[in-house]
């Protein structure tokens, strides 16, 4: 007779064939035996709540799916999760809020844990256009064929985040809408042939075509650090720098700043009275 596998033991063999180990493994890691791991895939045992968060903390589990996890081991949900509008979440949106507002006049966007944005500022809205707050990085951009005219670096770009979003996915493997989104975007760099890595960058990040100017950026990444609620861990606010003085002179022309600091003022002044 064969023993019907529990919701939770089939989530539990799920994740753990995904990570690539063993029940031996499994239950070296977590401070347990290949027998019990056994007995709680089949249902034959039931997990203590301490048990599924040392399991989803060796198995790299998400916050949200740690709930999933617990809820079908029949113990409530550990993090909580609320709207970013929420009452809840008011002070964190508001430090979002001004570390946007603060690193104007460069771009800077939040994106939610499908890629989609959820707040940017003002010199976002200028270069991406005021519609960018809604839009889903991979259906609506690394899909849109005419960003290969927009940047000038497109392969590098569109590959990279094909890699960030297959990372993503790696994390949250049975997230179907993350697996369609990879699935999108394969299929769009289907007939983009991956180039080959260029030694000097050490990054990349993209290169703007507008006009006869050509704007390099460098981008970086924040997230909060070890949120205990799920909206908070999936948030990141995507940053993007000048990475010369062209750049530079552009993002503040383009917001209209005129107070930059006394370095961008000389280089401007010397650019000024350089002999033509």
């Amino acid at each position: 007779m064969t023993t019907q596998a529990s919701p939770f033991g089939a989530r539990l063999r799920q994740w753990r064939q995904h990570r690539g180990l063993s029940q031996l493994s499994l239950a070296g890691q977590v401070g347990s035996t290949g027998r019990h791991i056994s007995f709680l895939e089949t249902g034959r045992s039931r997990p203590s709540r301490q048990m599924v968060l040392r399991l989803a903390d060796i198995l790299g589990i998400g916050l949200r799916d740690t709930n999933d996890l617990l809820h079908a081991a029949g113990l409530p949900a550990d993090y909580p999760t609320a709207g970013l509008d929420s009452s809840d979440l008011a002070p964190y949106r508001a430090a979002v809020d001004r570390m946007l507002a603060a690193h104007e006049p460069y771009p800077g966007m939040v994106l939610d844990r499908h890629w989609t944005v959820v707040a940017a500022n003002r010199p976002c809205q200028a270069l991406f256009g005021p519609t960018v707050v809604g839009i889903n990085f991979v259906r609506d951009a690394l899909t849109n064929p005419a960003n290969a005219q927009a940047i000038v670096n497109w392969p590098e770009v569109a590959w990279a985040g094909l890699d960030r979003l297959r990372n993503h996915q790696r994390r949250r493997p049975f997230d179907p809408e993350l697996a369609q989104l990879v699935t999108v975007a394969e299929a769009a760099l289907a007939s983009v042939s991956r180039p080959e890595p260029a030694a000097p960058h050490l990054l990349v990040c993209p290169w703007f075509r507008i006009g006869d100017q050509v704007i390099r950026t460098i981008a970086m990444v924040a997230q909060f650090d070890h949120p205990a609620e799920t909206t908070l861990d999936e948030l990141r606010v995507e940053l993007m720098y000048p990475m010369d003085d062209t750049a530079e002179r552009f993002f503040r022309r383009m917001s209209g700043h005129t107070d930059g600091t006394a370095a961008t003022a000389a280089r401007d002044q010397s650019d000024q009275t350089r002999p033509q």
